[in-house]
């Protein structure tokens, strides 16, 4: 499948901000989380300290289905490992099981679902079953476990038993005797003697629109290469102009960089955590030159990409979207010093996600 285009926007305000503490409930699926920052062995400790961790599983969907409406509190977030193929499903913290599937399959599964509304994809339909098994009538129970069970039928034949991943909270980790806990552990990468710039996050007086965004962009762009460990950041860099030219924002300063990753799938209190680790920090910062950037990565092979709103309100249904590898559901914060430091965001979506409209 072609590569969806991006779509992209651009927020900023002051801390607090409902929009950063609902930021991880509203956005439960995430695979990375890289947070850059100016060299600080207090923050570095404060998030090397938390410990996040997930679930490995190998079962059917209808062995998984049963496990998560049995769970206590039935406060699981799961997807598969991998999607190899257009079908996949995901459990969302909602308790709502997604399914996104081919329209032969949905065909067969006899369940009413909702048809894909973009052009130019692959048609599919999206299932959302909830999982508390309360809500639903015992003759509608019974069909969407025979769905499940016919569909697991199919993959028996070729594709096998799923490979589960799931965050489950409330829970102590080793408490499963058959599921393999796997504890996340960060990639610390220090860099010595790079261009910082000293970031301005609100708007300078008579400043336009157009200029703001450019400005913005910039420092965008310098933490995305920050992330990548870019050479061109190096205060010695000595590049050929012929083969690259790059500006680190002004203005700016020699100092050294501490990037810390986590690759994996992440829950979103762990997310929680990481952006009130940061926050705390900052809050408390003496130095006006301080600031921080975090960058989510979200699992696009996951049905469900965004939900409402951190109430958890089954009536509301997700934004509908394509499920696929090479697409774009990507927030970056950048955030300044002191209890009423400011904050932009960045957020990129792929072409086919109705988050936006």
């Amino acid at each position: 499948m072609a590569r969806a285009h991006s779509r992209v926007m651009l927020t900023n305000g002051t801390l607090p901000s409902t929009q950063l503490n609902q930021f991880s409930a509203v956005h439960p699926f995430t695979q990375q989380l890289d947070i850059v920052f100016p060299a600080s062995d207090e923050l570095e400790r404060a998030l090397t300290s938390l410990k996040p961790a997930y679930y490995k599983k190998c079962c059917t969907l209808s062995d998984f289905f049963e496990f998560a409406s049995n769970s206590p509190g039935r406060n699981i977030t799961a997807l598969p490992s991998t999607s190899e193929c257009a079908d996949t499903w995901c459990i969302d913290p909602r308790g709502v099981l997604t399914l996104c599937v081919s329209k032969s399959l949905y065909e067969q599964l006899g369940l009413i679902g909702k048809k894909l509304p973009f052009k130019g994809c692959p048609e599919q339909y999206v299932i959302r079953i909830p999982v508390r098994q309360e809500t639903e009538s015992v003759a509608v129970r019974v069909k969407q476990k025979a769905a499940l069970k016919f569909w697991d039928e199919l993959r028996e034949e070729g594709l096998g038993k799923w490979k589960v991943l799931y965050c489950q909270t409330d829970v102590q980790l080793g408490t499963s005797e058959s599921d393999e806990v796997v504890i996340v552990q960060p990639q610390i990468c220090p860099s010595a003697d790079i261009l910082i710039p000293v970031p301005a996050l609100t708007p300078i007086p008579e400043e336009s629109t157009e200029d703001w965004d450019e400005r913005i962009g910039d420092l965008f762009e310098w933490v995305g290469m920050a992330c990548l460990g870019a050479q061109r950041l190096k205060a010695n860099d000595r590049v050929n102009p012929y083969v690259a030219v790059y500006e680190v924002p002004a203005p700016s300063y020699i100092g050294d960089v501490t990037r810390i990753t986590w690759a994996a799938f992440l829950h979103q209190s762990f997310v929680k955590d990481a952006l009130d680790t940061v926050t705390s920090y900052l809050a408390s910062a003496t130095d006006k030159q301080a600031f921080v950037a975090i960058t989510r990565q979200g699992c696009c092979t996951s049905p469900v990409g965004a939900i409402p709103d951190a109430s958890f309100d089954t009536a509301r249904d997700p934004p509908l979207r394509v499920p696929e590898i090479n697409t774009e559901d990507t927030g970056c914060f950048i955030l300044g010093p002191g209890q009423n430091g400011n904050f932009v965001l960045a957020q990129s979506i792929g072409q086919w996600d109705a988050r936006w409209g």
